[in-house]
């Protein structure tokens, strides 16, 4: 059933009902006249895209909750779910503007029309593809991966963009099987997503949206495209699937084609141009390694930075195999690139049997190599800084061309090269030398390449002695401290590892030293290891002591917030390590503060004695448990090894959490005072691949701050909806605090009118908030934000200031809107000085008296029903009227009305909503306006929207309503003109 047309929104929200035949029914006025809707005979599966119908599917199918974006009739319709009774659901949709894809249209186009034309070669299109990729999508990387089927791998055969380690990775069955059903996975917050964990290098680059599309070949994945970001992009749309789709077919269909030998003929610099002029650093590299193979007819081509010692060459980029391999380092000595040491040599060819004249060159051997061509670069004192070398299976004839090439090519080449080795050396140079304490530097294989002069001091060499030691002989032996493997492990698990080891100094003394071992890439991506020394020699004969003021509490014993920060830390490394689950728990006493408050902080100390006796007497009943203080009533249990999965895991917490709560059953016994207390518990699973270890606490801290609102006592696993859901209610206190400041508050009045005659009795004056430049923020959502501070008396004043300000003005203008009723909050009610600033406030508008009427809930009369008798009493003194706003959903015994100065009841909108329809309700309104009448209190009726539920509130003599039929809430202007009306 289709519920009443209301009047046209100014937001395109609108709600449906989606029944199990998938046919789509309005609830609401559409928002705007251009909307089409689908035809509501048809299920809607059959008018959407294969990708939408196949989301909503799968969506309808989990009956959870859920957003899914759908595209109808050329709009985007952003909706959400929520399942309700007999298989249907209700469907809310946001509904965008039309949507204009023309310009990624006409540019598939056009790339499709230049394919006609372009070469058919891998290596020559693909970089103009990938640039067209990661400008059109604005992607901070993308990478072609190759899908090697009989391995089960895939190896990246190029990327551009951000630095990247061209290692393969497993290519997990399940990942490429949904990848193919379908055709293309977006992902946001990469580093949570269990489909992606073979890319385990995502976390490490900060990658936090990705989107994948397979190369398909005959329904086959033969690789795929990334596009990689390290921020949240916007949702990717059909036409950027569409377009990015395109591009991947291409691409598969370029991998699929046999490779075709390219002669070499014709060679000029001009075809190299693109390359050149738009790239630079390892982009450049890459792109010219691959060019220049393609164009020349390589089967191998490298370019390479000569070491410092002139006798080695680090490869900077490789491209054979159509494909580029990861960065390698090699000697010069018995290979073809010797040649670069000699000072004239500038460019050496060997045109046949080249593998022969170097037997030595395992590499040549292998890969069957005849010809070569070797470029080297020098600086410009004539010093060798690097190489170009192009490698071929078949002898070479003619190489004048290529020569000629090469030597065109060698200013821009050396440039790049000058850069890069300026880079590093500034890299390096500034990491070492920035810190005071002991520190050096070491390459991949533990060389030290730098190291300042404290650590030199700590070590008793100099720091020239120390360049090209291993530091690995530097440690000595020691059965209590961590093995070399250990280490090594621990690096390649967390790129990170701190521990005590024992150094052997250049005098052949052993100094105990605390190490601190960090892996880093310099921004070219080259690995580096960060080494900072410590001297414990003096440290060690007060460490206990140390450790003692450190890590426990004073008060219980305990660990405290310090020790259990950094036994987290060695906790979470050590499951990510051996592949097991645990959990951390935080308890938090309730009501802690009104013991404290109420029987004196000396009680409270001893009450936090015992409830850590007795959490001290659980823990240890399971061992490996951890537990610590970690502020005045807040206790956490740090239970490791719980399983190897997550659903053991969280099963074994949720009985821990139930253990603990078993121990608050039984009272505290305090003297002579028995106390009962209960306590809620917040729980964090753990490891969580990408996650810093300080958000365990807070993931532990936000769950528990959940369940006391949920119910004191209980327990709640934390879950990102929480996260968020805080996130979002800090955001709107801290934007609300602004608001009062800004004047972005404004007071709306609804009418009240006589049920006989429609006649004006007065307005209830309601909160809106605009901001500027936004969509109007719902009072449901800040109000209660701002109920739990103290901002609700801010807003509170605001609010009576205003309408006491009306009412003052209104009479001296001549107008005659009758009472105005204001709302007021509990927490506003009860504070210790509204009497007197409601006092103040009648002072300056002295027409308020008997014009100002104040609502308030049962619930805020109940919380003290004494104290609110008596502010009662002092409010009706001042001339102001009062009213009990929802009166009867709150409490079953109207007892209380006796006592209390009351002057009117307001029913609830819920027992008028169904009055027409509902015996029972029109039973209890006739209740309820006969107690009125005896107490002698008017009745105002809340939320009258139809002329039968206003017909039958005259059938039972009411005397007034609110409500949408007559009136909606309406800016002051529009109320004045309503009344003249």
């Amino acid at each position: 059933m289709q519920l009443p047309a209301l009047n046209r929104p100014h937001h395109h929200l609108c709600f449906f009902r989606l029944d199990p035949q998938f046919c789509l029914a309005p609830l609401t006025a559409l928002p705007a006249d251009d909307i089409r809707l689908p035809d509501a005979d048809r299920s809607l599966l059959c008018q959407l895209d294969d990708n939408d119908r196949r989301q909503l599917e799968q969506l309808c199918a989990a009956e959870q909750a859920a957003s899914i974006g759908l595209t109808i009739a050329g709009r985007r319709w952003q909706c959400h779910l929520a399942p309700t009774e007999n298989r249907h659901w209700l469907l809310s949709a946001e509904m965008g503007k039309v949507q204009r894809d023309d310009e990624l249209g006409l540019m598939e186009w056009q790339l499709q029309q230049g394919w006609e034309q372009a070469p058919s070669s891998l290596a020559a299109q693909m970089p103009m593809l990938m640039d067209t990729l990661i400008g059109q999508q604005n992607a901070d990387r993308v990478i072609l991966w190759r899908h090697y089927a009989a391995e089960e791998v895939l190896r990246p055969l190029y990327s551009q963009g951000l630095p990247f380690s061209l290692q393969p990775v497993k290519a997990e069955r399940r990942y490429l099987r949904t990848l193919q059903q379908r055709g293309g996975l977006s992902y946001s917050h990469c580093a949570e997503q269990p489909l992606l964990s073979a890319f385990g290098y995502l976390p490490a680059d900060g990658i936090q949206h990705r989107l994948d599309v397979p190369l398909l070949v005959d329904k086959a994945i033969v690789g795929l495209v990334s596009l990689e970001y390290r921020r949240q992009r916007a949702p990717v749309t059909a036409a950027d699937m569409q377009f990015v789709a395109v591009i991947a077919a291409r691409l598969a269909g370029l991998i699929a084609a046999p490779a075709m030998p390219a002669p070499i003929a014709d060679i000029h610099l001009g075809q190299l141009t693109p390359v050149l002029s738009h790239h630079t650093g390892q982009d450049f590299f890459n792109q010219l390694m691959q060019q220049l193979a393609t164009l020349c007819g390589a089967d191998i081509a490298l370019v390479g930075l000569q070491h410092a010692r002139k006798d080695k060459v680090r490869v900077l980029s490789c491209y054979t195999d159509n494909q580029l391999q990861p960065q390698f380092s090699y000697h010069l000595a018995g290979t073809p690139c010797h040649f670069s040491l000699q000072p004239s040599a500038n460019i050496c060819v060997h045109h046949n049997h080249t593998a022969e004249r170097f037997p030595d060159d395992r590499v040549l051997k292998e890969k069957g190599i005849q010809a070569y061509i070797g470029l080297s670069i020098k600086d410009q004192h004539q010093q060798p800084i690097g190489i170009l070398a192009l490698l071929f299976r078949q002898p070479l004839t003619q190489t004048t061309a290529l020569q000629s090439l090469l030597d065109q090519l060698e200013n821009r080449v050396r440039d790049e090269l000058l850069r890069r080795r300026d880079q590093e050396a500034l890299m390096v140079a500034a990491a070492a030398f920035d810190a005071q304490e002991g520190l050096f530097i070491t390459d991949s294989h533990m060389q030290i390449q730098r190291a300042n002069q404290a650590f030199a001091n700590i070590s008793g060499y100099e720091s020239d002695q120390l360049t090209g030691r291993s530091a690995l002989n530097l440690r000595a032996e020691d059965p209590h401290s961590t093995t070399i493997d250990a280490i090594v492990h621990a690096m390649e698990q967390q790129h990170r590892w701190q521990g005590e080891q024992r150094l052997l100094r250049a005098d052949g003394r052993e100094l105990p030293v605390s190490i601190r071992i960090s892996q880093v890439r310099d921004g070219l991506g080259i690995m580096h290891y960060v080494c900072c020394v410590e001297d414990l020699s003096e440290q060690k004969a007060d460490k206990q002591r140390i450790e003692q003021m450190a890590y426990f509490d004073e008060l219980t014993g305990l660990h405290n917030r310090r020790f259990m920060v950094e036994h987290i830390a060695h906790t979470v490394a050590l499951a990510e390590h051996e592949s097991t689950r645990g959990a951390l728990l935080l308890l938090d006493l309730d009501d802690f503060k009104n013991i404290n408050d109420s029987l004196g902080y000396a009680t409270g100390d001893d009450l936090l004695v015992q409830v850590a006796e007795r959490l001290h007497g659980f823990a240890g009943q399971t061992e490996g448990i951890s537990l610590a203080r970690i502020s005045s009533d807040e206790f956490v249990l740090l239970c490791p090894e719980l399983s190897h999965g997550y659903t053991g895991a969280k099963t074994r917490a949720e009985q821990l959490a139930l253990g603990l709560r078993e121990q608050f059953l039984l009272p505290f016994q305090l003297g002579s005072l028995r106390l009962h207390l209960s306590a809620s518990i917040g729980i964090s699973l753990f490891p969580v691949t990408g996650m810093g270890l300080e958000e365990y606490l807070r993931q532990a801290d936000t769950a528990n701050h959940i369940a006391k609102r949920v119910a004191p006592g209980s327990h709640v696993f934390f879950s990102q909806e929480m996260a968020d859901e805080v996130q979002e209610r800090v955001r709107i206190s801290n934007a609300l605090q602004q608001a009062l400041i800004n004047d972005e508050l404004e007071l709306y009045f609804q009418p009240q009118q006589q049920v006989n005659d429609n006649q004006p009795l007065g307005v209830e004056a309601l909160l809106r908030w605009h901001p500027p430049g936004k969509k109007p923020i719902p009072p449901g959502h800040f109000i209660p934000i701002a109920e739990e501070t103290s901002l609700i008396c801010d807003i509170g004043d605001w609010v009576l200031q205003q309408a006491c300000s009306r009412i003052q003005r209104w009479q001296s203008e001549g107008h005659q809107p009758g009472r105005v009723s204001v709302n007021i909050s509990a927490r506003h009610f009860h504070s210790a000085n509204f009497v007197s600033r409601l006092a103040l406030l009648l002072q300056q508008y002295p027409a308020c008296q008997h014009r100002l009427t104040l609502e308030v809930t049962e619930g805020v009369i109940l919380d003290n029903l004494q104290e609110s008798r008596t502010r009662m009493a002092q409010i009706k003194a001042l001339g102001v009227n009062l009213s009990i706003d929802d009166f009867g959903t709150g409490y079953s015994s109207f007892a209380y009305l006796r006592e209390l100065p009351v002057d009117e009841l307001k029913l609830d909108r819920s027992f008028i909503q169904h009055i027409d329809k509902r015996p029972q309700d029109r039973a209890i309104i006739a209740c309820l306006l006969d107690l009125a009448r005896t107490l002698e209190m008017s009745v105002v009726a809340e939320g009258v929207e139809t002329e039968p539920q206003l017909a039958t509130l005259a059938e039972l003599h009411c005397p007034a309503y609110q409500g949408y039929l007559r009136a909606r809430p309406m800016p002051e202007a529009e109320l004045l003109r309503w009344l003249v009306e």
